[in-house]
């Protein structure tokens, strides 16, 4: 088992979206893997004809946007700049290309540019990492600088209507490529967001169940200071029981004092009500879950605090049903010592690397211990793949 702590350093997309962006990704650098060869085969082929001096400089920084791609998507933190870079490099290449082309007069009627196929990944590139607007731009600069070149004597001096018939072709293919992946970016999205909002809910019930416990808290202090200190009043006749009733009601007062919670806002919560609240919000996201709680020294907690390590509490759980596996089964260990928590979340299912929480997990990273340490908690990961997984959520009264 290996240990890690992790401390966020900045504001990170959604787990959900997040994710299906890598996949997404990933597929689209596969994809430009063959797209690139059949971009290399045809660039080689028309070479003669070319000036070599400034076509290769063009081919290999088109190789290496795309090589960059394939990392950040296999193997590093999925990160959309190099697709923003391969897709700019294709207004470089098209800008170029008269300097490509330079010297050449007259192309054969069947040529065609080795641009466009090397365009086919841009199309796609810059509808994965641009704003609508700008992919909008984007398309129309190199539908419209496209048909420019193949209409030109250095692009083949092609028709006007197989130049529109091309354009259309490789806008309705690539677009409808783009579209699919926007769909499924825009449904990782609304995960995300019903995540989000069930968290929330869960947490607000949580907390709404400890004040509901406090106030039930109060009500029994009231009881048995406050109407022990009456009814002793009323039945004593002696001086000695007056005496003592006075002393029974100085102390209700006392803690009264001490106690008291503003009928509307209840800015504190007892571990005991909170560890209550905070088992039966488990229990509803998973019946199954062993719960044990151990309560050593009791103390108050604002409810700042508790509201904020019962959501992380519930990540916790949401990422556990979701990654460890359908015949995980999950414990719940619960523990308060001299101003000090210990909430402990275990499953015995798939695991994963810790080290991938700094990339892949972004639920652990900005749900779990963001939300923990936002209120001074310490979150500690403990997992291997195929031993389970515990979320060690610890906190210290200042």
């Amino acid at each position: 088992m290996t240990q890690l702590n992790i401390n966020p350093t900045q504001q990170i997309a959604s787990f959900a979206s997040r994710r299906v962006d890598r996949l997404i990704g990933r597929a689209f650098a596969a994809a430009s893997v063959l797209l690139g060869a059949e971009t290399a085969t045809n660039l080689i082929a028309q070479l003669p004809l070319l000036q070599s001096n400034i076509v290769w400089p063009l081919a290999i920084g088109l190789w290496i946007t795309q090589a960059s791609m394939i990392y950040t998507f296999w193997f590093g933190r999925a990160n959309k700049l190099w697709l923003q870079v391969h897709a700019g490099f294709m207004i470089v290449l098209l800008v170029s290309w008269p300097l490509q082309a330079q010297g050449m007069h007259g192309a054969p009627a069947t040529f065609v540019p080795w641009l466009w196929w090397a365009f086919d990944t841009g199309w796609i590139a810059a509808a994965l990492s641009f704003k609508m607007r700008w992919v909008a731009l984007y398309f129309a600069t190199l539908v419209i600088g496209s048909m420019a070149i193949m209409l030109s004597p250095i692009g083949g001096s092609h028709s006007w209507p197989d130049v529109i018939q091309s354009a259309a072709f490789s806008v309705l293919s690539n677009g409808s490529v783009a579209v699919i992946a926007l769909m499924l970016k825009n449904a990782a999205a609304r995960t995300d967001r019903a995540n989000e909002t069930a968290i929330a809910q869960r947490a607000a019930s949580a907390k709404a169940d400890a004040q509901s416990r406090e106030r039930a808290r109060v009500d029994a202090l009231v009881h048995d200071s406050v109407l022990t200190a009456l009814i002793s009043a009323s039945n004593s006749t002696t001086t000695e029981q007056l005496q003592a009733s006075a002393r029974l009601a100085e102390t209700a007062l006392d803690r009264l004092k001490s106690e008291f919670i503003e009928p509307n806002q209840i800015e504190r919560i007892y571990v005991s009500g909170f560890f209550d609240a905070l088992k039966t919000a488990v229990e509803k996201i998973d019946p199954s879950i062993e719960t044990r709680a151990t309560i050593a020294v009791p103390f108050a907690l604002q409810a700042e605090v508790a509201n904020a390590l019962t959501e992380a509490t519930l990540q916790a759980m949401s990422n556990s049903l979701t990654h460890a596996g359908p015949k995980a089964t999950r414990e719940l260990i619960l523990k308060a010592n001299d101003h000090s928590l210990k909430i402990v979340v275990k499953d015995n299912g798939r695991g994963f690397r810790p080290s991938s929480a700094s990339r892949g997990r972004l639920g652990i990273r900005n749900s779990i211990i963001g939300r923990a340490e936002s209120v001074g908690g310490l979150v500690h990961i403990e997992s291997a793949p195929g031993k389970g997984a515990t979320i060690i959520i610890e906190w210290h009264k200042k």
